[in-house]
């Protein structure tokens, strides 16, 4: 694929997710469900899956935050393999105010501006008000997936599929393209966040994912909605570091 039409696609791909953030997704769990003669195992191996075949990311995009009191808008370049992911935010008005290194149960938070280096589990929620964004590893949250044997029960309405898995999670999947809707996370659950929605699919180098994002807190009082403006598939080279200044000691909290 030659340079301009990778820039026509991304560029599609951009105003897909910009238009769907007109609408919500409210629809996703409208309706009367009903229990499902579906089989578990055919509609978990129609989820798409790259595990296999997607081993790393890298792009651009924007983060809009709301929480209480608060609401800010800013840029983030990012890049992920199965292991890591990395994520350098600068805002509004170009100036890089810091790098997140995410890792399985940790983050690691430098604040350039500030100068402080700290690590903390990936459940303390309001350390920063990008922790949604950066508690999953950003291939785990472009590529949603579900296996078989995690599947409790099956329902389904006129707009979706709605899969109840055994640890009490709800996942809404399209009963057309089966991509993933929605993910609900139950209210005593151990996961990091309550909520994830997922808009604006596109088809890219033979994979399809999300141009839109949208994670709530583990409490649902904020939230991220994240906007990829560009995006690389199995990149040849990334970069997983955070090059840290002699004179800073990482805090672990």
């Amino acid at each position: 694929m030659n340079s301009i039409s990778r820039f026509s696609l991304l560029m599609l791909f951009l105003s897909v997710a910009i238009l769907s953030a007109c609408s919500t997704s409210k629809s996703v769990v409208e309706g009367d469900f009903r229990k499902s003669d579906l089989s578990k195992a055919e509609v978990a191996a129609s989820i798409p899956n790259y595990e296999n075949t997607l081993r790393g990311v890298s792009g651009k995009g924007r983060a809009l935050v709301s929480e209480p009191g608060n609401s800010d808008r800013v840029t983030i370049d990012f890049e992920a393999d199965r292991t890591l992911s990395l994520l350098t935010i600068q805002n509004r008005i170009g100036i890089e105010g810091g790098q997140m290194l995410v890792e399985a149960d940790s983050i690691l938070i430098y604040d350039r501006l500030d100068k402080t280096a700290q690590k903390v589990s990936i459940y303390d929620g309001r350390i920063t008000s990008l922790n949604e964004l950066a508690s999953i590893n950003i291939l785990d949250l472009l590529n949603f997936k579900v296996e078989a044997e995690q599947v409790g029960a099956i329902l389904e309405s006129n707009n979706s599929i709605q899969l109840r898995l055994k640890n009490g999670a709800q996942v809404y999947v399209d009963p057309e393209n089966r991509t993933v809707q929605r993910v609900e996370q139950p209210i005593k659950g151990r996961a990091p966040y309550s909520r994830i929605i997922y808009e604006g699919y596109g088809v890219l180098e033979g994979f399809t994912l999300p141009r839109k994002i949208t994670i709530f807190s583990s409490d649902g009082d904020s939230r991220v909605v994240f906007l990829i403006r560009s995006l690389e598939v199995n990149p040849s080279k990334l970069n997983l570091e955070i090059d840290l200044p002699d004179n800073i000691k990482i805090q672990r909290i």
